[in-house]
């Protein structure tokens, strides 16, 4: 019984691994898209949400779910507590898996200093963008929201 359980766990561990194998490329056009959007963010210019959601766009921030109408407004946001914003992108690419899934994954730095505090934000963020074809359908976004809370607090 228990070399059956084992054998069954390593089947089932075996499959669950191979549906996630796939190849990754850091300059396809979902990738160029997302990264024309970082480009475009320091800027306070969220055009490029359009192109890259779609109008039923899951999009969760830190767990909270929100639009794309909403994480425009909240991009927005930071340009009036924060000045200077950056992104430091340390990868950005996209992985289309045998499942059939294409995920897009950034990792970059978000720098600001804050306009009230005169503080300054070093945040690491991690971005995740699930794509049907051309468009996102559902997007997660996670960093410690401590540094922009705290101006969000000093600005109300």
């Amino acid at each position: 019984m228990k070399r059956l359980l084992l054998g069954l766990l390593v089947v089932f561990s075996i499959g669950m691994n191979a549906q996630w194998k796939g190849t990754t490329s850091n300059d396809d056009q979902r990738t160029m898209m997302i990264q024309r959007h970082m480009d475009l963010y320091p800027q306070n210019d969220q055009s490029q949400l359009k192109n890259i959601f779609n109008k039923e766009a899951k999009i969760n921030v830190n767990g909270t779910d929100v639009t794309p109408k909403e994480l425009a407004a909240f991009e927005k946001m930071h340009h009036e507590i924060f000045n200077g914003i950056k992104f430091q992108v340390g990868a950005n690419i996209t992985s289309k898996y045998e499942n059939g899934q294409i995920w897009t994954h950034v990792w970059v730095w978000w720098s600001a200093e804050g306009k009230k505090s005169k503080e300054k934000a070093i945040i690491p963020v991690h971005l995740a963008f699930s794509w049907d074809g051309l468009k996102c359908n559902s997007a997660y976004f996670m960093f410690d929201p401590t540094a922009i809370n705290k101006e969000v607090a000093l600005n109300n």
